[in-house]
C-alpha cells in the first residue's frame, strides 16, 4: 500500500513484520476455535487423525497426530511448532471453523466468503447485469 507524499508509512504496514506476526495469529484463531469447541484436545486430536488417516495424509512426520502434538500446535508459547497447511486444514474441517485460516487470507489481501456471501456476489453482479442489458435495451428502442 503506497503513502502519500505527506504521510509516514506506518511500521505496522511492514509486510515482514506482519509475516513474523502471522503465525501467532493463526495459532491466537486456532486455538480459540478448539476452546470454543465442545471437542476436547484429545477427540479433537483423535478426530484429525482419523480423517487424515482416510485421507492418506500425514499431519507429522510420524504419521497420526497425538494430543502433545496437538497441544504445542495450539500453544502461544510454542512457536516452533505449527501445524502444516494441511494440519491446519484438516483442524479447521474438523473444528468446522475456518477463522484460523483468516489470518492468512489476510496477510494476502484476501478473505474468505462463505455461502452465504456468495449468494449476495451473485444476487449483486446478476443485478448490474440486468441493469447493463436494460440500459442496452433503451438504446436500441431508441434507435428504432
Amino acid at each position: 500500500m503506497k503513502s502519500s507524499p505527506s504521510q509516514q508509512p506506518s511500521l505496522f504496514d511492514s509486510p515482514a513484520l506482519k509475516l513474523g506476526a502471522l503465525g501467532r495469529a493463526v495459532k491466537l484463531a486456532l486455538a480459540r476455535a478448539a476452546r470454543e469447541s465442545n471437542i476436547s484436545r484429545e477427540e479433537l486430536a483423535h478426530r484429525a487423525a482419523a480423517l487424515a488417516e482416510e485421507a492418506g495424509v500425514n499431519l507429522c512426520p510420524g504419521g497420526g497426530l497425538g494430543a502433545a502434538t496437538l497441544n504445542k500446535w495450539l500453544d502461544l508459547n510454542s512457536p516452533g511448532h505449527m501445524p502444516s497447511l494441511t494440519g491446519l486444514t484438516v483442524l479447521c474441517r474438523v473444528l468446522d471453523d475456518a477463522a484460523p485460516l483468516a489470518p492468512v487470507l489476510e496477510y494476502l489481501g484476501l478473505e474468505a466468503m462463505g455461502p452465504e456471501d456468495r449468494k449476495y456476489l451473485d444476487m449483486g453482479r446478476a443485478y448490474l447485469e440486468l441493469k447493463g442489458a436494460r440500459k442496452g435495451l433503451r438504446k436500441a428502442e431508441a434507435k428504432f
